[in-house]
């Protein structure tokens, strides 16, 4: 109580003048037509730049749940239509094959793009379920490249611009696969080797992924062929592919799933050692 009085000794004046011009200020809008629009008017105008402010800040904050949200559903999206490319396969009835492979959406943490051997690290690791030898991808439209190392929040990717790079490939429409590799320092452009030559191919075929491995299924749209030759000597054509994807600024990814790759695997290397 002393204290409260020590204040008001101290700091009276003050008060006082604050509590008379909040009274005059009251009887003028009160009182005064003119004033009390100005005054109604001006709150208005304040009370929705601070709504505005409060809404950009609420959106701000929650802006991680939505990219998280939209994220699942461009990956279920993103399996429907692999889905779909194996149901228009000649495979009789419908299977578990159709939903054999599915996606972990993951923000890019780290990338390189203008190295001889580019990698990317993926904000998700084991914890998420991925593991080494998963191929990643940005869309139905865009090849990353393969899971090589994971701890237990991230995952390492070698990019499908390394110099170790070998993805089997084919020509939408076409019956012949071969090998994708990186060649240049282009992040824009790969080469597809080991097409036979006999194959009819044209400037502006779709390049896929042929599905003759447990890492990207069958039907990823990977780029167009932008020109191609036949080096004397050679059986197969050496063609260059303009990628859908640029790697240069892409901020998320999907890791594949695929139920039966371990399986193919295990299967294939007891083969291997016979």
């Amino acid at each position: 109580m002393y204290n409260v009085i020590q204040l008001f000794v101290k700091y009276g004046g003050h008060i006082l003048f604050v509590i008379l011009e909040i009274i005059c200020f009251s009887l003028i809008i009160n009182y005064n037509k003119a004033q009390k629009d100005i005054f109604l008017n001006s709150s208005n105008v304040l009370a929705a730049k601070v709504a505005e402010q409060e809404s950009k800040i609420l959106h701000f904050t929650t802006l991680s749940l939505q990219n998280d949200s939209l994220m699942r559903e461009n990956s279920t999206l993103i399996e429907n239509l692999i889905a779909i490319e194996y149901s228009s396969e000649i495979i009789p009835g419908a299977d578990s094959l159709y939903t054999r492979y599915s996606l972990i959406p993951a923000s890019i943490c780290n990338s390189t793009v203008h190295l001889r051997n580019n990698h990317f690290t993926l904000c998700k690791g084991s914890r998420e379920g991925i593991k080494p030898e998963m191929g990643v991808i940005s869309s139905h439209k865009g090849l990353v490249g393969i899971v090589r190392n994971v701890s237990d929040n991230f995952a390492h990717v070698m990019s499908i611009l390394h110099s170790q790079t070998r993805i089997s490939c084919a020509i939408k429409s076409r019956q012949g696969h071969g090998s994708l590799v990186w060649r240049d320092m282009d992040p824009l452009r790969m080469t597809l080797e080991a097409i036979p030559k006999h194959e009819k191919i044209a400037i502006g075929d779709t390049v896929i992924t042929s599905g003759y491995s447990t890492l990207f299924p069958r039907g990823i749209q990977v780029g167009k062929i932008e020109k191609f030759s036949v080096k004397p000597g050679n059986n197969s054509y050496d063609i260059t592919v303009r990628l859908f994807n640029d790697l240069t600024n892409i901020k998320y990814a999907y890791v594949i799933q695929n139920r039966f790759g371990d399986e193919q695997t295990k299967l294939e290397k007891e083969v291997d050692n016979e």
